[in-house]
């Protein structure tokens, strides 16, 4: 017999990102100054591959493969510290200018879109790609109606990642995954 599950007991009906946490070696930031509607995780389209029949229409087999997941927020802030992080500036020792890069400096990260649950449970739910491989670019136009900052983005890449809760851990190889009960780093 099979099962029939109502999905609205058990929903989780999320929106609206509380905070986006980037993680680069020891270093997190938790973005304040996000611009609305900029933030997203997207997968692209999985790319399909048939194998033909010689001897009948019908294919022999469909090949699938999944579409990369990508990340892009459009960060209002140009400290420089986020910048030569994130972006791949670098900044000067005599002067502390910051330069941009002339070349494309691989930058990976982890990053976190976290949200309010939407139970009432204060517990927050959290989108975590372990590996972002950043393209991030700077943003220094229509500075009337605007501000400087820059677009945080990237591809999940997949890899080997150990999720531990309450001392149990799993082992995993994924681009990303959804913590139900995803916490705030802290320093220390």
């Amino acid at each position: 017999m099979a099962t029939v599950t109502n999905t609205g007991t058990k929903a989780y009906l999320v929106s609206k990102p509380k905070y986006v946490v980037a993680t680069i070696g020891d270093k997190n930031y938790i973005f304040d100054h996000v611009l609305k509607d900029s933030t997203k995780f997207s997968q692209d389209d999985n790319t399909t591959n048939t194998i033909d029949n010689e001897v009948s229409d019908t294919p022999i087999k469909t090949n699938v493969t999944l579409g990369s997941y990508q990340f892009e927020a459009t960060i209002e802030d140009i400290q420089e510290d986020l910048l030569v992080d994130l972006c791949g500036f670098t900044k000067a020792t005599n002067t502390g200018v910051v330069y941009a890069p002339a070349s494309y400096v691989e930058k990976t990260a982890q990053i976190a879109v976290v949200l309010d649950s939407g139970k009432n449970d204060n517990k927050l739910v959290a989108y975590v790609a372990p590996s972002v491989q950043l393209n991030s670019k700077l943003i220094l136009e229509s500075l009337s109606t605007s501000m400087a900052g820059f677009t945080l983005a990237g591809t999940a890449k997949t890899g080997a990642v150990t999720v531990t809760k309450s001392s149990q851990s799993d082992s995993i190889s994924t681009p990303l995954y959804i913590d139900y009960d995803y916490k705030l780093p802290t320093a220390g």
